[in-house]
């Protein structure tokens, strides 16, 4: 398994899309502009099905029937990184058509050794590992061989997590320390 074969996965799969997306911090080459105006506290243009080729082609696949989603796992103390994505699904990922849902870190108690390995799982019967460096950094892929222990932990993770719109992270009474909380439906 190549990371070409996933790009092409990405554009070949007959029925649904998923990633479990563990890590608090990712290093994407692409994003370093955005991310940078983020940190900076500026305004920074978001992405669209017009001008990014992954957002033209969820937007695609979901436009066919397909699914596209993941589950964001939210760890804690909330990275710049993390706080970053929560800005930046809402203006480009669920507009594009795909599906966000997350699972914070605090509702898992001790149930959290499967929350540790990224990975995209295509039509319930492939599934890729992808390998990250402490920092962040996309290492490579490898086959997950078989897919029944995925499927199981996407059941969990999407049984634990909520969609996108009804997270929200506020800060708790005097310590200024972020908790999570639903919001109201």
């Amino acid at each position: 398994m190549t990371p070409e074969d996933l790009n092409e996965l990405y554009r070949t799969y007959q029925e649904s899309a998923f990633r479990l997306e563990c890590r608090d911090t990712y290093a994407i080459p692409g994003e370093d502009p955005d991310f940078d105006a983020f940190l900076a506290h500026e305004s920074f243009p978001a992405r669209t099905v017009d001008d990014d080729e992954w957002l033209a082609n969820v937007h695609a696949q979901v436009g066919r029937g397909k699914y596209f989603g993941r589950v964001r796992l939210l760890g804690h103390p909330v990275t710049d990184y993390t706080r970053f994505q929560l800005l930046c699904y809402p203006r480009e990922n669920l507009p594009a058509g795909e599906e966000v849902r997350i699972l914070d870190r605090h509702w898992l108690g001790s149930d959290d050794g499967w929350t540790h390995q990224d990975f995209w799982m295509f039509d319930e019967r492939i599934v890729v590992l992808q390998h990250f460096d402490d920092e962040g950094h996309f290492l490579g892929v490898s086959e997950g061989g078989d897919p029944a222990p995925y499927i199981a932990i996407r059941r969990r993770a999407v049984e634990l997590s909520v969609p996108f719109d009804q997270y929200r992270l506020v800060p708790a009474p005097r310590t200024g320390a972020e908790t999570p909380e639903h919001a109201a439906s």
